[in-house]
């Protein structure tokens, strides 16, 4: 998938909205076995138990393409979704039926055995359509489908009301991309944000900054920036001598890396960022500095 900077228009192309969950395929092979595999072939049907049931269900010979999202009220929770990795073995029965997760379909690689990739989006739609009718089942969602762009860029919005939309997915009417060919177009979802300044990672000229926000007169930490230029880190100078180390290390879930050493500042500092998503308390991913707020007050 092609990471691209705004939303391609024009004749031929086909929107979809790309939640935040794993990607992934379910299948039920010719033989009657069942697989939920990930992007990188990785066996999740031990993780997600209804999807197995789910599987089960399908025609015999059937591969479908999605996204697995825990679904929430308002949308889709990627942080309920990572929640269910860290479920015991002996529990996950029961949390699938207290929690369960959900299939987003948005295609079809084998219906009934017969391979459907070398046909075009729109028959491939139209049997995937069939499949999820049949289904019949919550568990199997039909991603929504645009042609009509602005709908699309909609979906970028970051007042939406619906949480859990990371981005727009172009695509055209042609047969799906062979492995390692970028033939669908990915604009990420963005909005920009004010936050508090807790410290700093790193060494001066290009820090990394640690913000967060005011929770009832206590600082919230969200997560962290990219590196930021010398000349946006020239700020900070005056306050490294009063820097102190952070007693807790901070953690990049999403980014899997743990900062053991990182520096607090006296809070006065405020920023504004570029974030593609919040969830819960944190930031999806390491944010993008934008400019200092230097006329907000602390509070």
């Amino acid at each position: 998938m092609q990471l691209v900077k705004r939303v391609p228009s024009g004749r031929g192309w086909l929107y979809e909205p790309k939640f935040d969950g794993y990607r992934g395929i379910v299948a039920r092979e010719s033989s009657g076995r069942v697989l939920i595999r990930s992007r990188n072939d990785k066996d999740l049907g031990r993780f997600f138990p209804e999807l197995i049931r789910l599987a089960e269900m399908l025609p015999t010979g059937t591969v479908i393409d999605g996204e697995i999202v825990r679904p929430v009220v308002g949308g889709v929770s990627f942080v309920e979704l990572q929640r269910r990795l860290m479920i015991p073995l002996k529990d996950r029965p029961s949390v699938a039926a207290e929690r369960p997760v959900a299939f987003v379909a948005f295609d079809v690689l084998m219906d009934r055995s017969e391979d459907t990739r070398r046909l075009g989006l729109k028959v491939r739609r139209q049997r995937l359509e069939r499949i999820v009718q049949t289904a019949n089942d919550s568990s199997l969602q039909l991603i929504l489908q645009t042609s009509e762009v602005a709908a699309a860029i909609g979906w970028l919005d970051d007042s939406l009301p619906m949480t859990g939309i990371e981005g727009v997915v172009a695509k055209r009417d042609e047969p799906y991309p062979r492995p390692n060919v970028r033939r669908w177009q990915k604009v990420r979802r963005t909005a920009t944000m004010d936050v508090l300044i807790a410290g700093f990672i790193g060494d001066l000229p290009t820090p990394r900054l640690v913000v967060g926000t005011d929770d009832g007169g206590k600082l919230r930490i969200l997560g962290t920036t990219l590196p930021i230029s010398p000349e946006d880190a020239a700020r900070l100078e005056p306050l490294v001598p009063m820097a102190v180390r952070g007693e807790r290390p901070i953690w990049s879930v999403f980014e899997s890396e743990r900062h053991d050493e990182w520096f607090q500042i006296p809070v006065g500092l405020m920023a504004e960022v570029a974030y593609s998503h919040l969830d819960g308390d944190r930031f999806r991913q390491a944010v993008r500095f934008l400019r200092w707020r230097l006329h907000q007050p602390p509070e």
